[in-house]
């Protein structure tokens, strides 16, 4: 049994160390970036999101008048914080109360009736609103956000799932920070962004490791992407490695109830 032992603990202690050979340099995002230098990116019209039919929109317009204001915002009653928080603070509400762009691009407001934002890229779509409330109120103050921009982050991440962006744009870096940061056997040279169009899907693959990624299309996540971060080399060496180690304890235990039981090994 001796003779089984010392092999055994070598074979432990040969894959605990192989499984902890991932270069840390492996983990750096953007690991060749200079500082002080400009990064190229792509145009910001290659990044926007265009409205499209389905797409979910927060529209609140304030005036001077308070009992206008009710009018204008029939779903957030007077107005307050915690109220807008209530009518719009989870998807459910959100789709409720939000205004869903119909079949020809339109949205229907209250008063100022049907505006076309269909086709338009969400940054300009508040200038839209604003440009139609200046025609029928004195200065209204328009503010316009998507609610149905979420993302799905899966794989190597420590909390995989949905996640919904309050912002007009979201990077993929920041969508990972969503969903905790990566996992010390994720490969962040092996990202995947599954897009939806029209004819159909289409995937990007970004090295994170490299500045270069800005430029990728993928890198500027749109509404309903999913990320995927892939496992590095070793994720199945250090699950084996683990699955080893509960073996070789087994063992261990085994062992030591032999002789405490004045068994000869």
């Amino acid at each position: 049994m001796r003779n089984i032992i010392k092999p055994l603990f070598f074979i432990l202690i040969t894959i605990f160390m192989l499984s902890s050979c991932e270069s840390s340099k492996q983990m750096i995002i953007m690991r060749d970036m200079q500082v002080g230098k400009i990064i190229h990116q792509l145009p910001l019209k290659e990044t926007e999101h265009i409205l499209k039919t389905g797409d979910l929109l927060y529209v609140n317009i304030q005036t001077m008048n308070p009992e206008l204001n009710i009018l204008l915002n029939p779903q957030s009653g007077a107005g307050s914080v915690n109220n807008t928080v209530q009518q719009y603070g989870n998807p459910t509400s959100a789709y409720l109360n939000g205004y869903e762009i119909d079949s020809a691009g339109y949205i229907d407001l209250p008063v100022l009736g049907k505006v076309k934002v269909g086709g338009i890229p969400l940054p300009q779509v508040q200038a839209v609103v604003q440009k139609r409330a200046d025609k029928f109120l004195k200065n209204p103050v328009v503010n316009v956000k998507m609610l149905n921009f979420k993302v799905t982050v899966l794989g190597e991440v420590n909390r995989q799932g949905v996640y919904y962006n309050s912002e007009n744009s979201l990077t993929i870096l920041q969508a990972i920070a969503l969903a905790g940061g990566s996992t010390n056997t994720s490969s962040i040279r092996n990202v995947i962004v599954i897009r939806s169009f029209p004819d159909g899907d289409k995937a990007y693959k970004l090295n994170l490791l490299s500045s270069k990624s800005y430029n990728s299309p993928g890198f500027y996540l749109q509404p309903n992407d999913y990320v995927i971060v892939h496992p590095n080399k070793n994720k199945n060496l250090q699950l084996n490695s683990q699955a080893f180690s509960l073996f070789f304890s087994s063992i261990s235990i085994l062992i030591s109830v032999l002789l405490f039981a004045g068994v000869k090994i």
